[in-house]
């Protein structure tokens, strides 16, 4: 095992040299928004590479490993979906973005409707990014788990640690260059896996021979009310996440951000494709062991010894390309929500931008030992990113919309949400749709005589 941690350790200190190197004399612009010079292909892979995250990877292999390929299927699925709708929306995102100076979704519901919109919107949002660095930080405790006795644990967290730091140090566009270079660690080591795989089942027909009963059910993980609102509502989600509007406002055109999103649906499949394909072998290769390390449990039985350490450097591929993402999110919203522009010169702006991305890695990575389930840790944070795509949406393409109405629709559902979860479970998706619906549409209706509805239009030009 002490190859796989001088593998690691190169990789973490290629990250950290890379974000050094092109971090130097960057100002406060090209750390949130890389100076909206960014170009096709980074776009591309750095979507995808965020997008699939631990929660299309690790997650998958687990669910598929335990329940089948319902999960597996509905999640590469809504990657597709909300690629196709993220495209859809990504004009408006841009020109609103631009002309206003909107980085970030708290920035959009403050410039668009009112400070009580920004207020609450920051905390969700800073909520729901924080959960999703937790959901990544489980599945570096996941594997530590795999690797308990080696004294591996020390790597790990120098992984967490450097990922923060790489990314405090450099910002979006060490986010944009890393990404691309994780992106290709990832599908090389996935396709010489899936290789090793394949040959220790002999073929497809002998793999689905082997199969536990029912794990080519599609319905089997949430039934078709689960399976069909998934894709159905995952553009609401990927709308929802404040780091995919700042990565759109990025952009150095509309054109690019539009279809950059239509050329990450082929690695959505492939990447897709692959990850059910371990759940499945693991399933009929693996006993005993516990569902959330299927994929780590998997690399080691399948991989050549030497090729051990540059697989568990692709799942910290994975893990970090959707953390750094993460953070810079946080940091912006953070930022923006406490400084004024042009209230400290640029080395200072730097400093304070820094510092709070570091503060906030930090605290994502604590939730990971707070809330130890890392599927339904992925479902209630993509059900309140849900509730947020509604009324963004409403926001966007209705110009009358008024405050009150975006106001109690986002904070209804939410809270609507967090007492159906325990009940409905994965089926509580359905519930920012049920109560921001009637209220976007009916609120100003009913208390339009009020004269409190009817707000200047700052979609004017868009």
């Amino acid at each position: 095992m002490d190859i796989v941690i001088i593998v690691l350790l190169i990789y973490l200190v290629l990250m950290f040299g890379i974000a050094w190197y092109f971090s130097r004399r960057e100002g406060i612009e090209a750390y949130f928004i890389n100076s909206k010079k960014t170009g096709l292909w980074l776009m591309v892979f750095s979507s995808v590479a965020t997008m699939i995250g631990a929660g299309a990877t690790v997650a998958i292999v687990s669910e598929v490993y335990n329940t089948g390929i319902s999960y597996g299927i509905a999640l590469p699925v809504s990657l597709i979906v909300g690629a196709l709708l993220m495209a859809f929306f990504s004009k408006k995102i841009k020109s609103f973005g631009e002309e206003n100076k909107a980085y970030t979704l708290v920035d959009f519901f403050h410039k668009r409707f009112d400070n009580k919109n920004k207020i609450l919107a920051f905390v969700l949002q800073l909520f729901i990014l924080i959960m999703w660095v937790g959901t990544q930080g489980i599945a570096i405790a996941a594997i530590a788990s795999v690797l308990t006795g080696i004294n591996f644990h020390i790597a790990l967290l120098l992984a967490a640690g450097i990922t923060i730091l790489y990314t405090s140090i450099g910002g979006l566009k060490i986010d944009f260059i890393t990404d691309f270079i994780q992106f290709w660690i990832i599908l090389i080591v996935f396709l010489i896996m899936a290789l090793f795989s394949y040959n220790s089942i002999g073929s497809i027909s002998s793999l689905v021979s082997q199969l536990p009963q029912g794990h080519l059910d599609p319905l089997a993980f949430g039934g078709l009310t689960w399976f069909l609102g998934v894709i159905f509502l995952s553009g609401f989600l990927y709308i929802g996440g404040s780091h995919h509007w700042q990565r759109i406002v990025s952009a150095k055109s509309q054109k690019i951000a539009r279809k950059s999103f239509f050329m990450t649906i082929p690695f959505f499949i492939l990447i897709g494709l692959i990850t059910i394909f371990f759940g499945l072998v693991a399933s009929t290769k693996l006993s005993g062991i516990e569902q959330d390390l299927a994929l780590f449990s998997l690399m080691e039985t399948m991989l050549p010894p030497f090729l051990v350490g540059i697989g568990f450097a692709s799942i910290l591929a994975v893990i970090m390309s959707s953390v750094d993402s993460l953070l810079i999110g946080g940091s912006t919203i953070i930022y923006r929500g406490l400084f004024k522009k042009d209230q400290f010169d640029n080395k200072k702006e730097i400093f304070y931008a820094r510092l709070i991305t570091a503060l906030f890695g930090i605290c994502g990575f604590a939730v990971a030992f707070l809330i130890p389930d890392i599927v339904s840790l992925s479902l209630i944070t993509s059900y309140l990113a849900v509730a947020f795509g509604i009324p963004l949406i409403f926001g966007l393409y209705s110009k009358k919309l008024s405050a009150n109405a975006s106001f109690y629709a986002l904070f209804l559902s939410v809270i609507a949400l967090l007492i159906a979860f325990p009940i409905m479970g994965s089926n509580s998706f359905v519930v920012p749709l049920v109560i921001s619906l009637p209220i976007l549409i009916f609120y100003d209706k009913i208390f339009k005589k009020s004269g409190k509805v009817i707000l200047k239009d700052p979609l004017r030009g868009i």
